[in-house]
């Protein structure tokens, strides 16, 4: 538990954020519900898309600890309006012996990136995948406590990171419906498409 405080602290810290917490006003909350088929035929492409990524040691998976059995998750897919921008968490989850450093007695670890996305095609369920940034949490022991600290950060401390100047990097949290247009968000990874 130590480690796991120690590492937060140190992460924020590296993020150069204010260790504020800004909630999103209820008013700009991003609620888009999208039909269970979709959903589901976007997490499977998009789960396959991630175990490539994984096997060529590509973004946010050049962790030589990762292999042909490690799992691959994901939590919560976020969709703007038009269904064709997603973001989304992702949990990996590794045997502990694969860690040289881990001292831990639970059987795996877990690490847990955030990706943003772009449809290729309006019609399909084929995304671009970007990692947002260099955020990503390491080393947790159980997969609840690393999805609440990805919650915590990306909704409500995402906002509060500074650049080297002091500005925000990101103007707001990844669950405001804002920042899908907004230059600071996800438009920030990717070039504002035509469907």
């Amino acid at each position: 538990m130590i480690r796991i405080l120690i590492f937060f602290i140190l992460f924020l810290a590296a993020c150069n954020g204010s260790g504020q917490k800004v909630e999103t006003p209820k008013e700009f909350i991003n609620n888009i519900i999208v039909d269970s088929a979709t959903y589901s035929k976007d997490k499977a492409a998009v789960l396959d898309n991630l175990y490539i990524k994984m096997k060529k040691h590509e973004d946010s998976f050049t962790n030589p600890e990762y292999y042909d059995s490690t799992e691959l998750s994901i939590d919560t897919i976020l969709y703007d309006i038009s269904l064709n921008k997603i973001a989304l968490f992702v949990v990996v989850k590794n045997p502990t012996y694969r860690n040289p450093y881990s001292r831990s007695k639970s059987p795996y670890y877990y690490h847990a990136n955030c990706y943003l996305g772009e449809r290729k095609y309006s019609d399909s369920n084929i995304f671009e995948l970007n990692p947002l940034g260099p955020f990503s949490l390491i080393n947790f022991e159980d997969k609840q406590t690393i999805l609440k600290a990805m919650y915590e950060y990306f909704f409500l401390e995402l906002a509060t990171v500074l650049d080297e100047n002091n500005q925000p990097v990101f103007k707001y949290n990844l669950n405001d419906k804002r920042f899908w247009d907004s230059a600071t968000g996800w438009r920030r990874m990717f070039r504002e498409t035509k469907y």
